[in-house]
């Protein structure tokens, strides 16, 4: 008898206790909810008296429009400064100004390559996530893997926000057929010697990429030898996307080996051309391509570049930088559904995620090769 009387005021007790922890569950969600809003509404009212963020990021009309036209809509009352390049461009820019002692930038968006090749080494950027207030960025629930990626994961300056299988190859479908191309070294088969256009493997971008990818699945002897031999199969060496992608569109040369991101919106624009999403004997490799983002130093509107930064971050900004530039969202509640089938990763193809810092920079040894048969 004595043991049941036990039992009861055990749950008794154990229920009052729930009573009494419910009670104050609210007051402390209100504490937590009162901290971020309160950073943030500071942030905010700061960010409307700076006016403006200044933002560089990928070139192309429509991440342009995506981006300045959703954060007009989210933030009337700041007004967003954006300049498009490929990274090495904003690098010079960036680098130029501050040796002036000007300091005009805020947020830079762009690679994984352009952050840890020029924008460490120039120390211009500050830590992100002292600078992300809102909880539906914050919380890894919305993160693919649970969790915000960093391309330097011990340092955390470069968020990378977007990955997809970079595309190693795209052909014009008059002039080739994607069985003739399919592999890695189908491109050296003498037919199309002077027939294909490289993206120069030199300076941060798509063309870096691939290379180090090459590196990495090849070995260093054997990449080598490729690097030779696809330099003598090249029609052109050139550094320009935009410019490459339309020669394959106007048949002037029928390959081009590791296009630029910039293909999603030469497409939308009525370019034709087909693609080789990866490589039958190898695969491909997952890149942010101008995924990632940057937190610079010394900025001139660093309020506005946290309102920026955060809804970059959210799942409306996470989507207009999608629907822009066609690429795939870390953030799992974005959908995929405009992106080109050939950027989501497929199963069971081999991926390498070139995009860490220990990986996304050359070796000495791979970029001194590479000079001497590509250097200017």
């Amino acid at each position: 008898m004595k043991t049941r009387v036990d039992k009861v005021k055990a749950k008794i007790f154990l229920a009052a206790l729930l009573t009494l922890f419910m009670a104050h569950v609210p007051f402390a969600l209100a504490q937590s909810d009162s901290g971020w809003k309160q950073k943030w509404d500071t942030a905010l009212a700061q960010a409307k008296k700076e006016g403006k963020v200044v933002v560089l990021g990928p070139p192309g009309d429509r991440i342009r429009e995506a981006l300045t036209q959703g954060f007009a809509k989210a933030f009337p009352g700041i007004s967003m400064e954006f300049s498009g390049a490929r990274g090495g461009e904003l690098a010079t820019r960036v680098k130029a100004e501050r040796d002036a002692g000007i300091y005009s930038v805020d947020i830079v968006i762009n690679g994984t390559s352009t952050a840890n090749a020029y924008f460490k080494p120039m120390k211009s950027l500050d830590p992100i996530e002292p600078a992300l207030i809102l909880p539906e960025v914050v919380d890894p629930k919305n993160w693919r893997d649970n969790r915000l990626e960093f391309s330097d994961r011990a340092t955390r300056l470069d968020l990378v926000f977007s990955t997809q299988n970079n595309v190693p190859l795209i052909f014009n479908p008059a002039q080739a057929k994607a069985e003739e191309v399919d592999e890695l070294y189908k491109l050296l088969d003498p037919k199309w010697k002077g027939k294909i256009a490289v993206q120069d493997p030199i300076p941060s971008g798509t063309g870096n990429g691939v290379f180090r990818w090459v590196w990495h699945v090849l070995g260093p002897e054997k990449a080598q030898d490729f690097y030779r031999k696809i330099r003598a199969q090249a029609g052109a060496v050139d550094r320009d996307q935009r410019q490459q992608i339309e020669w394959v569109a106007q048949g002037k040369y029928p390959l081009n080996f590791a296009p630029g991101t910039v293909m999603y919106q030469l497409g939308k624009r009525g370019l034709k051309f087909s693609v080789v999403s990866e490589f039958k004997d190898y695969g491909s490799y997952l890149s942010p391509g101008f995924g990632s983002a940057m937190f610079i130093n010394r900025a001139p509107h660093p309020n506005a570049g946290k309102v920026f930064l955060n809804w970059l971050l959210t799942k409306e900004g996470q989507t207009a930088f999608s629907t822009g530039m066609g690429y795939v969202s870390r953030r799992v509640d974005v959908s995929t559904d405009h992106v080109p089938s050939y950027w989501v990763p497929k199963p069971g193809v081999k991926y390498w995620p070139g995009y860490y810092e220990e990986d996304a920079t050359m070796s000495p040894e791979q970029e001194k090769f590479l000079k001497s048969i590509y250097g200017r």
